[in-house]
């Protein structure tokens, strides 16, 4: 028998989770393409899951951790397409900026970006088949910006909502985060 190294096997499975998030991916898009949702999300994804990132505005007002009217449809949408890989691990992040607010609501950013993201994982596990158990949700408040909090178009991209839906290679992995 022909042995392996750790470092093959491992190289072989991340080789296998990138193409199946890649396949996913382009389902999610094709998906979106047919609910006329495309344009109001960015679609990545890496050898472990697919990311769909949401502009916070499309979903929330500001200080709010409520969807809006406007929101609601592309989550109903959004629930259209998680609905197709029901077996997979799905987790919510929400992130704001470094705009400090303290409200009557929420203490602080991470406070608000908790709420708007268990949010988001409580819709789905309402509208979608995906088991109520494959729906994390987490709060990162400020401490993971994509763009630069010094200016406006900068602090509107951190004010966002990432969806990552692990493939079935890392799904499993991903239920002891």
């Amino acid at each position: 028998a022909e042995q392996y190294s750790d470092e093959a096997i491992s190289e072989a499975f991340n080789e296998q989770g990138l193409k199946e998030s890649e396949r996913m991916a382009q389902e999610i898009e094709s998906l979106a393409e047919k609910f006329g949702i495309r344009q109001q999300m960015e679609v990545t994804f890496n050898g472990e899951y697919v990311e769909i990132t949401l502009n916070g505005a499309l979903l929330f007002d500001s200080g709010e951790a409520v969807v809006s009217p406007e929101g609601t449809a592309l989550m109903d949408k959004l629930g259209g397409i998680i609905d197709n890989f029901g077996s997979n691990i799905v987790e919510v992040e929400g992130h704001t900026d470094n705009v400090p607010i303290h409200s009557a609501k929420f203490e602080d950013n991470e406070a608000l970006s908790m709420y708007r993201a268990m949010f988001v994982a409580k819709y789905f596990r309402d509208i979608t088949s995906v088991p109520d158990a494959n729906i994390k949700s987490s709060g990162r408040g400020e401490f993971c910006p994509i763009a630069d909090n010094t200016t406006v178009d900068g602090r509107a991209k951190n004010r966002r909502v990432e969806i990552k839906i692990y493939n079935s290679f890392n799904s499993k992995n991903a239920e002891s985060r």
